[in-house]
């Protein structure tokens, strides 16, 4: 049985417009599925919750952005008894792009309907003061985190979408927040043993696909199968220097300024002098001074061709 979450504001309110093309295909081909629509923020975790509780054994698909994607992983309870798949129709498309799924919806329906390979994803949990949120892609702390609070919030994000120019939101934000960025001290611990002091650090990152942001591929060496999580630290640089790494992370190259440095490991704990924003996909995570990042024990199960 598959259960499809969709967003219809995805993709510019063209969601709902991009579903009814998809379900075309699945009733001409007398697929057995059920849709359901997300209404408000949040609505696909508890989607996904009641899913994956009370109708698995399934193929639970997410139609939309990184964000829907997000919160209906974010709702599985167990992975062990879904399979998981995703339609992109969003802006960023980075868990996408880092699991190497196909782009266009029709293409990636025909891929579920009839797949080929599955992926073993591993999935990160970011944790603080009790709170605690699932990632695929990635979670941050500082500088990518606050392009990601004003991006969600964004006015003119959706009309760029419209104009398939997505990306100029990012940047747009990316060289605002640039001006007003502020380095922080931050003390990183990785798994228990490894003691790392910055005294101006950007941000800090935990990759777990290559990507993040629209493109950018700040951690080349992440791969989601592995038990590892690669973490980006960008600090002390000039903002200038910043301006320049930028555009080199489209193409992994940005690991070659001095200030950016590129670790592995299973877990990370970030602690710093005052609360700076968090993200985990894209998706705010709130402003905190303390965060601890781990890994799923158990796998995630996902259609990949």
């Amino acid at each position: 049985m598959y259960y499809f979450i969709v967003n219809p504001k995805s993709s510019s309110g063209k969601g709902r417009e991009i579903w009814d093309t998809l379900e075309h295909r699945l009733t001409s081909v007398k697929c057995d599925y059920r849709v359901l629509f997300t209404r408000e923020k949040g609505h696909a975790t508890r989607l996904a919750k009641y899913i994956s509780t009370e109708k698995s054994p399934c193929v639970l698909v997410a139609v939309g952005g990184d964000g829907t994607a997000n919160e209906v992983i974010y709702g599985i309870e167990d992975y062990s008894k879904v399979v998981f798949a995703y339609i992109p129709t969003g802006s960023s498309n980075d868990l996408a792009r880092g699991l190497n799924l196909e782009k266009d919806p029709a293409k990636a329906l025909e891929a579920i309907l009839h797949p080929s390979s599955y992926h073993s994803l591993r999935i990160g949990v970011s944790t603080s003061e009790g709170e605690r949120r699932n990632f695929a892609v990635s979670s941050g702390i500082g500088y990518d985190a606050a392009i990601c609070h004003e991006a969600l919030n964004s006015p003119i994000k959706d009309f760029l979408n419209k104009l398939k120019l997505g990306k100029l939101t990012y940047t747009g934000i990316a060289l605002r927040q640039l001006l007003l960025l502020k380095a922080s001290p931050m003390d990183i611990i990785l798994d228990g043993e490894k003691k790392l002091h910055y005294p101006k650090v950007y941000f800090t990152a935990a990759m777990n696909l290559k990507y993040e942001g629209g493109g950018f591929m700040f951690c080349p060496e992440a791969d989601s199968s592995d038990e590892w999580l690669d973490i980006i630290v960008v600090e002390k640089m000039s903002k200038l220097k910043v301006l320049m790494a930028l555009p080199t992370a489209y193409y992994g190259k940005h690991t070659h300024f001095k200030g950016i440095h590129i670790f592995r490991c299973r877990r990370m704990s970030v602690r710093t002098d005052r609360s700076l924003a968090v993200h985990t996909d894209g998706e705010s995570f709130g402003c905190r001074d303390s965060l601890d990042i781990s890994l799923e024990a158990i796998p995630l199960k996902v259609i990949t061709g």
